[in-house]
C-alpha cells in the first residue's frame, strides 16, 4: 500500500420505463483491472490484489489491500443520471452517522478528501468513481433460510428505514419503474405480455392500483427507501442463513411509501404450499417490533406485494422482447414472480390481510409485555 493505515476515512464497514431499460442496455465501463489498479493507487492512495466483478451497468473491482482489508471499486455507468448515483452516496454517508451500526458499505474518501471522483473513461464518457467498503457474507438467495430468519430481516429493514427516516436529496423524486407507486406507467408495456390470460390479470391489477389504490397512497407515510430489499441485495453468515449481517445495492432508492418499501421486501418471501403467507408474516413481526405499522398500511400491503410481482412479470416481458439476446437473464425472477402472484391470488386479499394484521399485533403484544 502507498497509503499507511489502511483504507481511506470513512470507509471502515460495520462487521419511466424507457429510461430504466435504456440504462440497462448500455454496456459497463470498459475498465480493466489493471485500469482500476491505477485509479485506486491514483485516486486513493491503495494498491493490491484486483479481480472485476459481475454486475449489470457498472464496472464492479474488489480490491485486497496488503494488509487484508478488502473495497469494491465502482465506476458507474455514464448514463446514470448523476443526481441518482449522488444520492446513493450520500444516503450511505448518513446511515454512518445515524446507525454505525448498520451493516451497509461505507463510503471513502478521495486523496482529495471527496465522496467520489470524476473520470474519463476508454470511450471518452465522463464517470463516477467511488470506493466502498467491501461487504463479505452468502447472498441469501444461494442460501437456506433457518428457522428465525425472516424475523431477523424484517428487523433489518426497520433499521434501515428508520435510519433514512431523516435523509432527504433533490434526486430523490425521480421517475423510478420499480417503483410500486409508479404502476399505472406500466400500462403501455402489457402487449409484450405473450400470454393472454396473464396480461389480462396484470391488466385487472392496474385497473384495480389507478382506481383504489393509488388514490390512497397519497395518505400513508413516505421517505426515502432501498426499495430492493430482495434476497439477491441481502447477505446472509452462511448457506444455513441464520442472520442476515448485510445490505447492498442502493441503486432503486427513491422517495416512496414506506408500505411500498416493505411490500417489495415481502414480494419475495411468499411461499407455497397452504401458509404462502407465514414467512411475510415472520418478518413483519420482526418489522413491527422495531417501526410499528399504521392501519392504512396493513391493509395496503397484500395489493401492493401484488403489484410489485405485477410490474416484475411487466418489465419482464417488456425488456426481454426488446432485447432478446439477453432475454433469459432479463426473465429469471419471471417464475417467481408469477408463482408469489399465484399464492397471493389463491388465498385472496382478505386473507392475507389477516394474516399480516395478526403479525403485527402479535409484535405489538410482545412489545408492551
Amino acid at each position: 500500500m502507498s497509503r499507511a493505515g489502511g483504507l481511506p476515512g470513512f470507509c471502515k464497514a460495520p462487521e419511466a420505463a424507457p429510461a430504466l431499460a435504456d440504462l440497462l442496455a448500455h454496456d459497463a465501463p470498459g475498465i480493466t483491472p489493471d485500469m482500476a489498479a491505477d485509479l485506486a493507487r491514483d485516486l486513493y492512495g491503495i494498491s493490491g490484489t484486483v479481480r472485476p466483478l459481475s454486475a449489470e451497468k457498472d464496472a464492479n473491482f474488489h480490491i485486497r489491500l496488503q494488509t487484508g482489508e478488502e473495497a469494491l471499486l465502482k465506476i458507474t455507468n455514464a448514463v446514470e443520471d448523476r443526481g441518482v448515483t449522488d444520492m446513493q452516496t450520500a444516503a450511505l454517508m448518513h446511515l454512518a452517522e445515524v446507525d454505525p451500526s448498520l451493516p451497509v458499505q461505507r463510503i471513502c474518501q478521495t486523496l482529495s478528501g471527496a465522496s467520489s471522483a470524476i473520470i474519463a473513461g476508454p470511450d471518452g464518457d465522463a464517470h463516477v468513481v467511488r470506493l466502498m467498503s467491501y461487504l463479505d457474507g452468502t447472498i441469501l438467495s444461494t442460501g437456506t433460510p433457518a428457522p428465525g430468519l425472516y424475523p431477523a430481516l424484517g428487523g433489518l429493514l426497520a433499521r434501515l428505514t428508520l435510519g433514512l427516516r431523516g435523509f432527504f436529496h433533490p434526486s430523490a423524486g425521480h421517475v423510478l419503474q420499480w417503483d410500486i407507486k409508479q404502476a399505472h406507467r406500466l400500462r403501455p408495456m402489457l402487449d409484450a405480455v405473450s400470454d393472454s390470460a396473464l396480461r389480462a390479470r396484470l391488466t385487472a391489477a392496474i385497473d384495480r392500483f389507478d382506481a383504489d389504490i393509488a388514490p390512497r397512497l397519497a395518505s400513508l407515510r413516505a421517505q426515502v427507501a432501498h426499495n430492493d430489499f430482495n434476497p439477491h441485495n441481502l447477505l446472509v453468515d452462511g448457506t444455513n442463513a441464520v442472520q442476515p449481517i448485510g445490505i447492498i445495492d442502493f441503486g432503486d432508492m427513491v422517495h416512496t411509501p414506506v408500505a411500498c418499501d416493505l411490500a417489495v421486501a415481502c414480494s419475495y418471501q411468499v411461499s407455497g404450499g397452504d401458509k404462502p403467507m407465514a414467512h411475510v408474516a415472520q418478518m413483519i413481526e420482526g418489522y413491527a417490533a422495531l417501526m410499528p405499522l399504521e392501519h392504512a398500511e396493513l391493509e395496503l400491503l397484500p395489493d401492493l406485494m401484488r403489484l410489485r410481482h405485477v410490474t416484475t412479470l411487466t418489465i419482464g416481458a417488456w425488456r426481454a422482447r426488446r432485447y432478446p439476446a439477453n432475454a433469459a437473464y432479463i426473465l429469471r425472477n419471471t417464475a417467481a414472480s408469477l408463482r408469489g402472484l399465484d399464492a397471493i391470488d389463491r388465498i385472496g386479499i382478505p386473507a392475507a390481510q389477516a394474516a399480516i394484521r395478526k403479525a403485527a399485533d402479535t409484535a405489538m403484544e410482545r412489545h408492551f409485555a
